[in-house]
């Protein structure tokens, strides 16, 4: 039987993901007997998650392309980090399934349940080339296959939005709305879909439309 090892790519994760699994492992891995003395030490992975966090936040408020930047500079040594900790793990670990889980790393080899999508997150919808036309655009999702979403400019008496039936997509980014009537507000929601289910819907976004 193959050995059970410590997965240990994590560069191309998504930025939210990368950080619950640090997250995980810092947790697992302080005070765990199976390893004493981590390499890399935690207090240095604590110090990348702490950097990465920040500045992950900054970013996602409307950052600037620096913002950007530096948040990308900053998972790049986190994914690095826990790279080292992973192989750590598994010098340790030795194919010991047991030790590998007690390190909150996900395991290579191990048959993988798929579940229904995360929802959709950092929703836009805004301006497109020509007045009358908006876009929607939104993080994708892993694990999606398509995507549903819907587009409404009515509300009901309450203050609840009328949502028509939902159009599919399989894009994240370059959904054109059109037309649109300028002055006008627009809501948009989207879901995630695979074989398996549907995420719930997300939190509305607006634009007026121009």
């Amino acid at each position: 039987m193959a050995k059970r090892t410590a997965r240990s790519g994590f560069k191309y994760l998504r930025d939210n993901d990368l950080l619950n699994q640090a997250g995980t492992v810092l947790l697992a891995v302080d005070g765990n007997p199976n390893f004493p003395t981590p390499e890399p030490a935690l207090p240095t992975v604590q110090a990348a998650y702490d950097d990465y966090k920040a500045k992950l936040e900054a970013a996602s408020r409307q950052g600037s392309p620096l913002d950007k930047s530096l948040k990308n500079d900053a998972k790049e040594v986190l994914a690095g980090l826990l790279k080292r900790l992973a192989f750590h793990v598994n010098t340790v670990a030795d194919g010991s399934l047991s030790i590998v889980l007690s390190s909150g790393f996900p395991v290579s080899g191990l048959p993988v349940r798929l579940l229904p999508p995360a929802t959709p997150e950092r929703l836009r919808l805004a301006d497109w080339l020509q007045s009358g036309q908006a876009q929607l655009l939104f993080d994708p999702v892993p694990e999606a296959w398509m995507y549903e979403y819907a587009v409404s400019s009515q509300k009901e008496a309450d203050g609840s939005i009328t949502w028509p039936e939902p159009l599919t997509t399989r894009k994240s980014r370059g959904n054109v709305i059109a037309p649109v009537m300028p002055g006008v507000t627009y809501y948009a929601r989207a879901r995630a879909r695979n074989g398996v289910g549907f995420s719930d819907w997300s939190e509305p976004v607006s634009l007026i439309a121009r």
